[in-house]
């Protein structure tokens, strides 16, 4: 009787340890596919040939990487200003100020990624394909937030 508890457990055990995987691996496959359509109507929208594109993403996915890594930077100092916050010894005022400052300067330096980028991109695009590029980010973006805004307010 007891094997027979304990198989169950470890029935239950690994069928629950499972589910975060699971649901981690459906949000990749999402996010991959959201790529993938961004690509697309990028080509579309800019009206790229195949070297033009070829081109252009290996530049833009440079810049997204430098992007990704500063962007992981800020949510670790997030974190530890939220540590310092949540804290039961207090942080010093200088502390915080500290991680505040340095908080803003990767902004900073992620906007200045940014800028880099899209001033690079004149010997790829044409000014008008660089303004169709700015503008098309701005709305895919936010298209994107406006669809998993209202599927999460939408009942199920």
């Amino acid at each position: 009787m007891k094997s027979l508890y304990f198989l169950i457990a470890i029935i239950l055990f690994t069928t629950v340890a499972s589910f975060p995987q699971h649901d981690r691996e459906k949000m990749m496959k999402q996010k991959s596919k959201l790529h993938q359509l961004e690509k697309i109507k990028l080509i579309e929208a800019l009206n790229l040939d195949e070297e033009t594109s070829l081109r252009f993403f290996a530049r833009r996915n440079e810049m997204q990487q430098e992007v990704d890594q500063l962007e992981n930077k800020a949510d670790d100092i997030l974190n530890d200003l939220e540590q310092s916050l949540n804290a039961n010894e207090k942080a010093t005022g200088a502390s915080q100020k500290q991680l505040i400052n340095e908080l803003l300067n990767v902004k900073t330096k992620i906007e200045k990624v940014k800028k880099q980028f899209i001033t690079s991109l004149s010997d790829i695009l044409s000014t008008e394909q660089i303004a169709r590029y700015i503008v098309f980010e701005q709305k895919f973006r936010e298209e994107i937030r406006k669809i998993i805004f209202d599927r999460r307010r939408s009942p199920r």
